[in-house]
């Protein structure tokens, strides 16, 4: 039986950090329970499978952040403060603690399983990414193993060049859904090849790939670790705090860790003022934020929003009115797309952001 397994807790994607460090600052103290759900009904898991998956996530609790991890974070992440770097090099899962897996098998011994997390905010948020990563890569191996990593480097590759080739700005975010960490490896270095090459070509509005959610991967390959907020942080704030306003009161504090005074953005990689806008719908978020001149003044200072779900046409156009009709320029604020793109997908929601004059990102998976 193979074994699944992560080998370093920078294996994650980087808003699972960025929101950590907000919750040790804000919530240190909360408490939260997590569930799975797996929204495939007809993933189905054998005995051995869900045996390897324990143990993998019992694995989890031996893996700690090593002082050659967190320097890398200091160079890489300013925005990470000390005091935050210092809680990560004491940092540790208790996974025999903290996790629970259900596993009721069906007639045929294939079955569902279950998955319940419990602790404190500030510990228990990593534990997402890694297990739904070592979930995906135990079905895939053991359950579902009818596929190839070889040309896995050369779809990506050529993914890659037509993305590029044709203006689009990319960031890479396949942890969760991975089907191996290998397989992640390979895309991202067929992406990266890509890039390398359509750069080097130096033809005019040429694409390219800002980087990787996965921070590990970052780190192997020299490119930037890509991520600001998950909807986790908006239903957070709401349970905490209310669910009025709670949009708006998720970005304020957002803003307290992550803009001036506290941080100040050198560039825009490290400008953390993504607004993600369909946690409790999309309609509610412009509701929440345009109604007050607090909320008005997020939208004139973020550096834009991130469209993760619903009708692409209608988010954009409704953005751009937005932004035109409290006098800012469209051109200078930026839409990152990121809901279950493809190439083709890419290619028309940056004709559509070119159409209405703003600025487009994407940020996918490339398998």
């Amino acid at each position: 039986m193979p074994r699944i397994a992560l080998t370093s807790l920078l294996d994650t994607d980087l808003y699972k950090l960025t929101m950590q460090q907000a919750v040790l600052q804000h919530f240190p103290a909360a408490k939260v329970t997590y569930r799975l759900t797996i929204r495939t009904p007809e993933a189905r898991f054998t005995d051995t499978c869900v045996k390897a998956i324990q143990e993998a996530i019992l694995h989890l609790g031996t893996l700690r952040f090593q002082p050659d991890e967190i320097a890398w974070l200091r160079q890489a992440c300013p925005f990470f403060h000390e005091p935050y770097l210092c809680f990560l090099t004491h940092f540790q899962l208790r996974p025999a603690e903290q996790v629970h897996l259900t596993f009721t098998p069906g007639a045929d011994k294939r079955g569902t399983i279950e998955i319940e997390i419990a602790g404190l905010w500030r510990d228990v948020i990593l534990y997402e990414v890694p297990i739904m990563a070592i979930i995906s890569e135990a079905y895939f191996a053991l359950c579902d193993a009818d596929w190839t990593l070889e040309g896995q480097r050369e779809r990506a590759y050529a993914k890659g060049q037509e993305l590029f080739q044709h203006g689009i700005m990319l960031s890479e975010f396949g942890t969760r859904r991975r089907r191996s960490y290998a397989t992640h490896d390979v895309v991202v270095a067929g992406l990266l090849q890509a890039h390398e090459e359509v750069q080097a070509g130096g033809a005019p509005g040429i694409g390219r790939l800002l980087g990787t959610s996965n921070v590990l991967l970052a780190r192997k390959y020299g490119i930037p670790p890509n991520g600001t907020i998950a909807h986790e942080w908006t239903m957070g704030i709401a349970a905490l705090q209310g669910y009025d306003h709670s949009n708006r009161t998720a970005l304020e504090l957002w803003e307290q860790v992550y803009s001036p005074p506290a941080f100040t953005p050198t560039n825009s990689g490290n400008n953390l003022t993504i607004a993600l806008t369909d946690t409790f719908s999309t309609k509610v978020f412009w509701d929440d934020l345009l109604s007050s001149e607090r909320g008005i003044e997020i939208l004139r200072t973020w550096r834009g929003l991130r469209q993760d779900s619903g009708d692409s046409a209608t988010f954009v156009e409704h953005a751009v009115a937005m932004y035109r009709k409290l006098g800012i320029d469209p051109a200078t604020k930026l839409i990152v797309f990121s809901d279950g793109l493809n190439v083709e997908r890419c290619l028309a929601l940056q004709a559509l952001a070119k159409q209405h004059g703003i600025q487009a990102g994407f940020g996918t998976l490339l398998y």
